[in-house]
């Protein structure tokens, strides 16, 4: 495609190594979208007769849905329909609303094309420098055989603060070109008419001069990153760095270093006082006396409207460091209409902890550990400061210990599925098995579920345990059908799994993966106490779930608060009597009438039975009394593993007593 050679002499936007993905399609087309851009720019500038603005934007528009769909081609090749590659695709399509809008104006020519370069010098920019190169880059770790999340850790942690760094460069850049682009381009053209060489030298060292700026702008752009504008101090990032630095230095003892979370106590009172431009303006005040109360070594930021944190390389001396910050805090401020006194509180943590390591203690962690205990001390010692509890530091560095080995467990294959038969109690009938995870632990041996799941109920590692646990059982399915071995599954689906973001996205990707199998076949378990306070979600996450063809079980029913009203609007085809009701029916009559009472609520509500926790044959019978003909437990079968359920499916058969019970209640 022929360009005009009047884009060399200017461009708005400047391409330069930057943008590359590393994808060489796409950076070629990046490249020709910049091409197109910048001939636009030529053509207004120009006021050119013989060129249709229209037909060029036309043009632009035309390039970039082809470029579009051919880059979320490329996305989707490696990433489906990941929450990452909508967000993208989501992105593109305002693009096209943007331009159209700015097609449509009716403001001023002037003011639509400043607004329309800007935007699209913009839009270009942080496009093609954080959003493209990130996705890139997870493309390319997951061609070198990382999992999605994997690799966008991997990514996020290697772009982390570089592409800001670099995109608000540019994007300041370009800010200043763009309002002045349009005068600038028309005096060239000007120029260049009259006198062409004169032009090309000019043209020549405006663009040295661009260069020059954006170098400046690169070295300059790190402390602004980095920087309060308020205060002058460092903001949460610039923290975050010197924490980072200083857990890398590899020569540290335990416990040598402090970190501060520091909240003053009567800010907002001086707010509501002066005003917020003096207390701001107090903020500034403050911040230069306790820059000077510091040592060199040390490190302040403002990381919240009147929130602090302090580093100290040298733990010993934390307490003297805030007492003489609390001295000069309390020393009046004269803030022009009266003055005022501050004081503050502290939470301390002290670190690195040599039992913990550096590898799972970081900056974030320890920034999390420092407010709990500001918060804390807010509730116990206002105005003072309180270290780290030895005893919250112990359980802190146990509970992250064991993500930690969890997310290795993961890593390296320790985690197994057991599978316990699910049977009818009537026929011997094997209705399916349920899939329950262990843990081999390399040091304390075979993990039973309440030995890790509590740890992570809350966090979003167990979203990843409960993916693997669906895809194991799923994998499993297939290679029983491959023996002969046509076995229904359930599994069971923690509360933040089932609530995470595009879960019902993320099962049809799952069950896209087994063509072969019958998701009718895959019944995923819930808690009763897991869809409390969000009912309407739950309903409608479950109702998505099942247009794809799995079903729902209430898992433990009896122990949650379901109302009968919340019991009749949750989709779900059955209900799981929790072993707890099913070991005390032999005890008393009251444990008898609690279970004849759970059994008849699942007849009025037309719900499927089945009893877990049956482990003796008496207990099968009295179920069978009652009216409940599906349940598992240890008299049926202990949970197996995979390569014993066909020879227990070869001897499996039910209790004779179970059909003389059968025969004597009917």
């Amino acid at each position: 495609m022929p360009w005009q050679s009047e884009t060399d002499v200017f461009e708005i936007f400047p391409w330069n190594r930057n943008f590359e993905t590393g994808l060489e399609d796409i950076d070629e087309q990046h490249r020709v979208l910049v091409t197109i851009l910048n001939r636009l720019a030529w053509h207004f500038a120009s006021d050119s007769s013989d060129l249709d603005g229209l037909h060029l934007l036309d043009e632009l528009l035309a390039y970039a849905s082809y470029h579009f769909k051919y880059e979320e081609g490329v996305w989707a090749e490696s990433l489906g329909a990941s929450e990452m590659a909508r967000n993208h695709h989501d992105s593109h399509q305002m693009f096209f609303v943007r331009i159209q809008m700015l097609r449509q104006s009716k403001a001023p020519q002037a003011d639509v094309l400043a607004e329309l370069f800007d935007y699209l010098t913009r839009w270009l920019a942080f496009h093609i420098l954080e959003s493209d190169r990130r996705m890139a880059l997870t493309v390319k770790a997951m061609k070198a055989g990382k999992p999605l999340e994997e690799a966008r850790e991997r990514v996020d942690s290697e772009l982390n603060g570089s592409v800001s760094v670099l995109v608000t460069a540019l994007l300041e850049i370009y800010g200043k070109l763009s309002a002045s682009t349009i005068q600038l381009m028309r005096e060239k053209m000007i120029r260049h008419k009259a006198e062409d060489e004169l032009q090309r030298l000019q043209s020549e060292r405006l663009n040295r001069a661009l260069e020059d700026q954006a170098s400046d702008h690169q070295r300059q752009v790190e402390f602004l990153a980095y920087a309060d504008p308020l205060t002058g101090l460092w903001n949460r990032n610039g923290i975050t760095r010197f924490i980072r630095e200083l857990l890398d230095r590899g020569d540290l003892k335990n416990d040598s270093a402090a970190l501060v979370s520091m909240d003053l106590d009567n800010f907002q009172e001086i707010n509501a006082r002066f005003g917020e431009e003096t207390a701001d303006r107090m903020l500034g005040l403050l911040a230069r006396r306790w820059l000077d109360a510091l040592p060199p070594d040390a490190a302040l930021a403002r990381i919240g409207g009147d929130e602090f944190a302090l580093l100290l390389p040298d733990a010993s001396q934390v307490e003297i460091r805030l007492s003489a910050l609390q001295l000069t805090a309390r020393q009046p401020f004269d803030l022009g209409g009266g003055s005022a006194l501050v004081s503050f509180t502290a939470g301390i943590v002290l670190f690195p902890d040599s039992e913990l390591g550096h590898v799972d203690e970081d900056a974030d962690l320890l920034l999390r550990q420092a407010d709990h205990t500001l918060f804390r001390a807010k509730q116990e010692l206002k105005g003072s400061w309180l270290f780290l509890d030895v005893g919250e530091k112990k359980a802190g560095r146990c509970r992250q210990r064991l993500l930690s080995d969890i997310r290795k467990g993961l890593e390296c294959g320790q985690f197994r599925l057991l599978y316990q038969p699910k049977v009818s109690l009537r026929t011997g009938e094997v209705k399916g098995v349920e899939a329950l995870i262990r843990w081999q632990h390399p040091d304390s041996g075979f993990l039973s579920p309440g030995g890790f799941l509590p740890a992570i109920e809350h966090h979003p590692l167990m979203v990843e345990v409960g993916e693997w646990v669906l895809c194991e059982a799923l994998t499993q399915m297939s290679q029983w059908d491959a023996r002969g071995i046509h076995m229904n599954i359930s599994v069971n689906v923690a509360a933040i799994q089932l609530q995470a973001p595009g879960f019902a996205d993320g099962l049809r990707d799952i069950l896209g993966r087994f063509p072969d199998l019958d998701p009718a076949r895959l019944d995923l378990e819930i808690l009763e106490s897991a869809t409390l306070g969000e009912l309407d979600n739950v309903v409608s996450i479950i109702d998505d779930c099942r247009q794809l063809g799995v079903t729902f079980s209430l898992d433990d029913f009896g122990t949650g608060y379901s109302s009968l009203s919340y019991l009749k609007r949750l989709p779900v085809h059955a209900l799981k009597i929790d072993r707890e009701f099913v070991s005390g029916v032999n005890d008393t009559e009251e444990n008898y009438s609690i279970l004849r009472g759970i059994i008849g609520l699942s007849r009025v509500f037309g719900r499927e039975l089945i009893a877990e926790g049956v482990e003796t044959i008496e207990q099968g019978e009295i179920l069978l009394s009652l009216g409940c003909e599906f349940a598992q437990g240890y008299a049926i079968s202990p949970p197996l593993a995979r390569e014993k359920l066909a020879g227990w499916l070869a001897g499996w058969k039910p209790f004779p007593q179970w059909a003389e019970s059968l025969t004597l209640s009917q």
